[in-house]
């Protein structure tokens, strides 16, 4: 079972659950986040929507290793890239609030998709890392996503660092919107995911349809741009190698 789903006073709760604790993105956990947003967004009786990584979890460490190291740069990257754009526009098309309670790592891929919810409440424990660059990955997608919503500057530091973000500086550079102890992590997620669903509905939809509507077209561009960067840095084959090593490491020490 790659989720498992809970209803709290009317917040569909959808909690990652990778046989990994760090939630790493293979297909089968895309295809059942996709499934369950779409599900929570059309039952009346969800007002609201919170996507968490399981106590003691990460939200997401990124993409599945055992899957992308697979990628050779060829029509298999494009597939790739169509998975990830439209997991991010699953999320962005949902109607009702969502809201990311995030703790462990958010680590590329779960970096980015923390970034398409309406609201993230990070654990005091929580960690932002973009690391793609020094591991033979092109950040493309990363970069055009954090630039839209931090600005072009904080993305350039951030992708060119490829350093760790701890959640005090996550939450001073608006990647999240609020800091609050593990243990406390989801229900403060909930308390801000009910406090959006008491706005009039009307209002609220078409607020976040116009606020996502940019968002949506560039995710469209970047669709074609990541393709053709994620084709050559995976063809160079530095980003295999990389994936390789790590699994190799967790393997001997069995995580």
């Amino acid at each position: 079972m790659t989720i498992k789903t809970s209803d709290i006073n009317s917040v569909r709760v959808i909690t990652l659950n990778h046989k990994s604790i760090h939630n790493p993105f293979s297909e089968a956990l895309e295809d059942a986040v996709k499934a369950a947003l779409v599900e929570a967004d059309h039952d009346t009786n969800v007002s609201a929507i919170v996507v968490h990584g399981g106590d003691h979890r990460s939200f997401s460490a990124g993409g599945d290793f055992n899957e992308v190291r697979n990628l050779k740069g060829g029509a298999e990257v494009d597939r790739w890239i169509d998975r990830v754009i439209d997991l991010y526009q699953t999320v962005l098309n949902v109607k009702k609030p969502t809201v990311a309670a995030i703790d462990g790592y958010a680590i590329g891929m779960g970096f980015q998709f923390a970034m398409m919810f309406d609201t993230r409440i990070i654990s005091s424990t929580g960690k932002f890392i973009m690391p793609e660059l020094k591991h033979g990955i092109g950040c493309s997608l990363g970069a055009q996503i954090l630039s839209h919503c931090i600005g072009y500057n904080a993305m350039k530091s951030i992708v060119y660092s490829c350093d760790e973000l701890d959640a005090i500086e996550a939450t001073q550079l608006h990647l999240a919107d609020a800091m609050t102890q593990p243990e406390q992590l989801l229900s403060t997620a909930i308390s801000e995911a009910q406090k959006l669903s008491t706005y009039p509905t009307p209002s609220f939809q078409s607020t976040k349809k116009v606020m996502n509507h940019g968002y949506f077209e560039l995710l469209e561009t970047a669709r074609k741009e990541s393709k053709e960067v994620h084709r050559l840095s995976f063809g160079a084959g530095d980003a295999q190698k990389h994936f390789n090593r790590v699994l190799k490491t967790t393997s001997e020490i069995g995580v």
